[in-house]
């Protein structure tokens, strides 16, 4: 008897550590060294705030004057938070919404910006996702007219953007750019100037030119020193 019931405490604990080893193996190591664990700094960006990353897009709505958002009528509101990998941002946490740009003798003047942090596990994840992004984008740009496209460089390891007049000659802009493991992109359409098509005298405090290349020279930099500071606090 007493053999017996030493064979089935045995038993059991030999069961017990294989369910042990079991579990373990499931939950995989989570110390983001690559031993079945997600990146570190993946796991930390999917979770991060883009609207609060990105300064509720204040740097935007200064050059551009953007006078409410959330309305293509009317003043105030601001600017909304997309968690990671919903609709309206796939892979991604987004920050936008529609705009408001004020009107010109009672035509309103509006649009909408979309803006999107990728984050990936590892840098090939990452160029997966900008030619992804990019492709589009190109082929967006090839159903419009006056089309230009210019590459984005340094701080950037890749980078474009392409500009198109569209529809009842609405400018669009797309701007997709990758740093390291994550892409960042913008997607923005709006009214056309109603002042320089009656007077000649602007109705917006900006040109399209002058905005795609605020774009480049100030806006991206600041971007990409804002998100790489907040990664650093990670890794």
């Amino acid at each position: 008897m007493r053999l017996a019931v030493a064979k089935t405490a045995t038993a059991a604990a030999a069961l017990l550590l294989a369910l042990a080893a079991c579990s373990e193996d499931a939950g995989g190591n989570n110390d983001g060294t690559g031993d079945g664990g997600e990146d570190p700094v993946f796991a930390a960006m999917k979770t991060w705030d883009a609207c609060e990353v990105l300064d509720n897009l204040q740097p935007i709505t200064e050059f551009m004057g953007i006078e409410g958002y959330g309305s293509l009528t009317s003043a105030g509101g601001a600017p909304a938070t997309r968690e990671y990998d919903t609709t309206w941002s796939p892979d991604a946490i987004g920050c936008g919404n529609l705009i408001y740009l004020g009107s010109y003798e009672g035509l309103g003047m509006d649009g909408e910006i979309k803006v999107s942090i990728i984050p990936a596990e590892d840098e090939d994840q990452a160029s997966t996702a900008y030619a992804d992004r990019a492709g589009a984008a190109e082929s967006n740009a090839a159903g419009g007219q006056d089309t230009t496209s210019s590459e984005i460089g340094d701080p950037w390891d890749e980078g474009v953007m392409h500009s198109w007049i569209e529809g009842a000659d609405n400018p669009h802009v797309e701007i997709i750019a990758r740093d390291g493991q994550w892409v960042f992109q913008i997607v923005l359409y709006h009214s056309a100037d109603y002042g320089l098509g009656a007077t000649g005298e602007p109705a917006l405090q900006f040109t399209d030119d002058e905005l795609n290349q605020w774009f480049i020279d100030t806006y991206l930099p600041e971007v990409n020193q804002a998100v790489n500071d907040k990664i650093a606090e990670v890794q």
